[in-house]
């Protein structure tokens, strides 16, 4: 994020370690309007001539965005990182909220915390594009063929080191599934030194949290467990008369990162999670219940240096549904990815390339829908970079993918080709494009599912378009600003036929596409002063975009939401964090709602360690978090978040 790219830590010492700014103030978006156009709009011209007594700044490192590290501003895309640090001031319970209140994500779930109500999972979707996210951890995906589900939720923001996350078609580097964007999680690596933390929290709900971790040479092991107690009404029919309750909910969560030699990793994230949903029905009708456990587990291998890597991994998600008020079998659901990559880095006069190849199998077994089915993804990519003229660099990217589908199934081969370029105007303001293609094939979802409420469709063709993007990077000791216009283009995205009740089935829709702007902004107003007023940071973050795809018919409607944004104020030092942050979507599909989520986060030094408190959704609102409201639908649906969730906690290093 904006502090990234802040003061160097030399010149500033503790000071500056302790302002992670990134905490979000809410507005009302008249509010917003005018913070952004008046307050910062301005700010450019008059904080360049200031400049030249700033101190030092501090670039961010990305490794997403050339799968070698390289500084962010550099870099001929849009690309966020979020540290831990930053990930855990946000006041989230998990890595799926921490990155919604970061900005710049559709946030969309089916049950409270982002649980996964039997196979459907909470989503982040990119710039108004449903489905175009791929997920990884350490540079490897971990989304199975069977629905693209990753379950961030079920992820602590303590066992991450950083999130970094790439905005645009990233397919030549990533492969298919990066359609719209890449969100991509490294873990924690080992240090030489020994510390600790545990902390515990309590909220209303009977919400409970509460991790531990250590750290000794060559090993790093956390833990964290979260309940909450039962629901009522998480979700409601209006078409069929029902609501969903669900049950209390447990999580526990381990990881383990170890460096057994140098420049050799192993690292391990694994997560059990068990809860349970009762379908209520208005009429006294009797009702269903099912009880719902799911474990997931992912493990890499991983060999780098400064120009080779080589990774070898798997990921396992297998989810139990007991229908206990019928005779139904139990659904055993079963998601698996095993796979290796290498990459090398090498020059060649004043030309740079990086090249890789990548083998990964992926299968799913849902017992009840579909049963076994695999696949094998192969590709082979270079890269190509040169800089002229001292401040002008060019990328060139190519990819040649490869699906192999089962006996029986249709396989593909795709070129993937993209372009990028760079043009440091000045040490402040570097321009940026870029042009990439994306492609996706259909999930084992999308062709074969089969319940009475969706079918799947083994007619369907692969996804794939174009992105176009080009913006600015801007950064001088106060203020940091990223820029991009985009344009975002699809043949062939599969979307949902709602147009003739259930079961719902998918189709190709012939025309989809989404144009718009995105922005991250980060304003420290008092910087050069010394009283406490240097440590306020203000922050805003999101996107507007015009998503639109062709039904059935061929008719155009709204695809996704247009606005996302999060604002926010934190003041922080070592003894006093304090953070107001809002998230608004606006503008939504289906006849949503629009809302603005504010929460607040404090924690303030308390004897051996820290104490935390905090509000989530303060004003109390209904936020709908998925659903179809439009009132043609021939099913009437709705989703919603939870209410206030007030928490308290103490936090101690050891």
């Amino acid at each position: 994020m904006f502090r990234n790219n802040r003061i160097n830590r030399e010149t500033r010492g503790k000071v500056a370690k302790a302002q992670r700014h990134k905490e979000k103030k809410c507005f009302s978006l008249v509010s917003l309007c005018a913070f952004c156009l008046c307050a910062f709009a301005p700010l450019p011209l008059c904080l360049a001539l200031d400049d030249t007594t700033a101190p030092m700044m501090l670039e961010s490192v990305t490794v997403t965005a050339e799968r070698f590290p390289v500084q962010e501003k550099d870099s001929p895309r849009f690309v966020t990182v979020v540290t831990s640090e930053e990930l855990q001031e946000t006041g989230a319970s998990n890595l799926i909220d921490a990155l919604r209140r970061v900005g710049g994500f559709a946030y969309k779930a089916f049950g409270p915390l982002g649980v996964s109500h039997g196979g459907m999972n909470s989503t982040l979707s990119i710039r108004g594009i449903k489905d175009g996210e791929l997920v990884l951890i350490n540079g490897v995906p971990i989304q199975g063929a069977a629905g693209h589900a990753y379950d961030l939720n079920t992820i602590p923001v303590d066992q991450i080191e950083r999130v970094e996350i790439l905005k645009g078609a990233a397919s030549t580097l990533y492969g298919a599934d990066a359609m719209s964007g890449v969100i991509n999680i490294i873990t924690k690596k080992p240090g030489k030194e020994y510390s600790g933390t545990g902390s515990v929290e309590f909220g209303n709900e009977s919400f409970q949290n509460h991790s531990v971790s250590a750290s000794v040479p060559g090993v790093v092991l956390g833990f964290n467990y979260q309940h909450l107690g039962d629901q009522t009404q998480i979700s409601r029919s209006y078409s069929g008369k029902y609501r969903y309750d669900t049950d209390a909910a447990d999580k526990y969560s381990f990881s383990l990162n170890a460096n057994p030699f140098e420049k050799l990793f192993f690292d391990y994230i694994g997560s059990y999670n068990q809860t349970g949903f009762k379908k209520v029905y208005d009429s006294g009708k009797p009702n269903d219940g099912t009880d719902q456990d799911q474990m997931k587990h992912f493990a890499d291998l991983r060999f780098e240096t400064a120009d080779l890597k080589a990774n070898v991994f798997g990921n396992l998600d297998t989810m139990r549904r007991t229908e206990y008020t019928s005779t139904d079998p139990d659904d055993k659901n079963k998601n698996y990815n095993a796979g290796m990559e290498g990459d090398y880095r090498f020059s060649l006069s004043d030309w740079h390339f990086t090249t890789g190849a990548s083998a990964i199998h992926r299968g799913a077994d849902y017992s009840n829908q579909y049963g076994d089915h695999h696949r094998n993804d192969y590709a082979a990519f270079l890269e190509i970079k040169k800089t002229v003229l001292e401040r002008l660099t060019a990328t060139l990217g190519f990819r040649e993918q490869l699906i192999d589908g089962e006996s029986g199934t249709a396989d593909h081969d795709r070129f993937l080709p993209s372009f990028g370029v760079t043009w440091r105007a000045t040490d402040q303001v570097n321009l940026f494009a870029n042009a990439g293609k994306a492609f996706r094939v259909p999930t084992f979802n999308n062709l074969y599912y089969d319940s009475d409420f969706l079918v799947g469709n083994p007619d369907l063709k692969p996804e794939e378009g174009w992105t176009y993007e080009t913006g600015v990077k801007y950064d001088v000791a106060m203020f940091r600003a990223r820029l991009a216009l985009f344009y975002m283009t699809y043949q062939d995205k599969i979307e949902v036929d709602r147009t003739r009740g259930y079961p719902q089935t998918y189709y190709n829709a012939g025309d989809y596409q989404s144009v718009g702007t995105e922005w991250e902004l980060g304003l420290s107003p008092f910087l050069h002063q010394t009283g406490w007023t240097q440590h306020i940071y203000l922050f805003t973050a999101g996107y507007w975009a015009d998503p639109t795809a062709e039904d059935t018919a061929g008719k155009e409607y709204q695809s996704g939401p247009k606005l996302q944004n999060s604002v926010g104020i934190s003041y922080t030092t070592d003894p006093l964090v304090l953070n107001l942050n809002c998230q608004i979507l606006t503008a939504r599909e289906r006849n949503l709602d629009s809302y603005a989520a504010l929460n607040v986060e404090g924690r303030i030094k308390a004897w051996k360690g820290y104490l935390t408190v905090g509000v989530d959704n303060i004003l109390d609102e209904d936020i709908q978090i998925n659903g179809d409201l439009t009132e043609t639908s021939t099913s009437r649906y709705v989703y919603e978040d939870l209410g206030r969730l007030i928490r308290v906690g103490y936090e101690i290093p050891f």
